[in-house]
């Protein structure tokens, strides 16, 4: 048993590894990992768990504590202390083992080695957003896993009017009008993010995200140069020359994501959402991915944005599972401990609980009277 960490000092080894994976997702690449370690959300590493020619690939974001001045005096009496999490979008360990009779205890193994680091690397714990195609989450065992939603996959492999046969009747009428407004769908190039930022924007800001998707055009820019081949830009343009939809999609060898795109909210009733995410369809089946992920909604699966996916496979559910494990209680339970009970109670549900952006933000006056 070998156990090896490699970095974004190691890509040439590290994609050699993924090459032996039947599963070679843009999720698990340097590269993509690299887009998140220049956002600065954390270190982008790869565990390597080898027995002879069977392996574990477990590509992650280590995040150093010491950008939490809330607990600057544990790290003083523990030394460097660490967590590790997915970058954003789907991850998690994967591995080349398929014998169903072997894979279970390999995993086992692979499992009580990776605790055994952590521990020794002061990485007190670990989040996982599980990759639904791929139902990584049922080989992880000793960790904590809890379904979170559903998202939506669409089978590339029938033939197209299979494929249109499971939109809903709704969806499909909706498509069939939007082309009836002389809309054209065009393919940009790297250096063509303009009109993609300012719809992506605004759709953040009118639905209220979270300010962590309002990434910086340097994090879009990086994710072009960064996955080059594995991305595509897609707009749809007016007869006027007005771009009224944009999105970005990112793919591996077998599937292609729906990753980040933006709308003009004025022009809804073009339908350019459900004609843009047809035309997807129909491009990926000729390159011959087999299988479009749509993701999920912003909260759950009653939400305006699942419903929305829903529309193009009645049967496409994929469950989504996050992990997390804590990986030294004793100091989790420390830092978890300076969190006043009141407080605690309002954050339960979130992990780390010590990484919740409000136990860090600064009080308003009122809340400092209150406190």
């Amino acid at each position: 048993m070998t156990i090896r960490i490699l970095d974004l000092n190691d890509k040439k080894t590290w994609h050699a590894y993924l090459n032996r994976l039947k599963s070679k997702d843009v999720y698990f690449t340097p590269e993509y990992c690299e887009i998140y370690e220049k956002n600065g959300e954390g270190k982008a590493q790869l565990f390597l768990y080898e027995e002879g020619e069977d392996f574990v690939f477990y590509p992650y974001l280590l995040r150093n504590l010491n950008d939490l001045s809330s607990v600057s005096h544990v790290i003083e009496k523990y030394g460097e202390l660490y967590d590790i999490t997915t970058p954003y979008g789907y991850g998690g360990p994967v591995t080349n083992v398929e014998d169903g009779t072997t894979l279970q205890p390999f995993m086992r193994r692979f499992t009580n080695a990776f605790k055994k680091y952590c521990y020794s690397a002061n990485i007190i714990s670990e989040f996982i957003r599980f990759h639904p195609l791929l139902q990584n989450q049922v080989n992880y065992l000793g960790i904590e896993k809890a379904y979170l939603r559903d998202t939506i996959q669409i089978d590339l492999l029938p033939d197209y009017e299979t494929i249109w046969a499971n939109y809903d009747t709704k969806n499909r009428n909706r498509i069939r009008k939007s082309k009836t407004y002389d809309l054209r769908i065009v393919h940009r190039s790297e250096d063509e993010l303009s009109h993609f930022l300012k719809l992506y924007y605004s759709t953040m800001e009118k639905a209220k995200a979270r300010d962590y998707y309002f990434f910086s055009e340097d994090f879009f820019r990086n994710t072009i140069h960064l996955l080059k081949e594995k991305i595509e830009l897609i707009e749809v343009i007016t007869k006027n020359d007005q771009v009224i939809m944009t999105s970005l999609f990112i793919y591996g060898n077998d599937y292609i994501h729906y990753h980040l795109s933006g709308s003009d909210r004025n022009h809804l009733k073009l339908a350019a959402n459900n004609l843009i995410l047809d035309y997807a369809v129909k491009w990926a089946k000729e390159e011959g991915f087999k299988s479009l992920h749509l993701g999920g909604g912003y909260s759950g699966n009653d939400d305006s944005l699942y419903r929305f996916k829903k529309h193009f496979n009645r049967n496409g559910n994929l469950p989504f599972h996050i992990g997390k494990q804590i990986h030294n209680p004793m100091i989790y339970g420390e830092i978890s401990s300076l969190i006043k009970d009141d407080f605690q109670d309002a954050l339960q549900d979130y992990f780390p609980i010590y990484r919740h952006p409000d136990w860090h933000r600064p009080l308003s006056d009122k809340e400092a009277i209150e406190c």
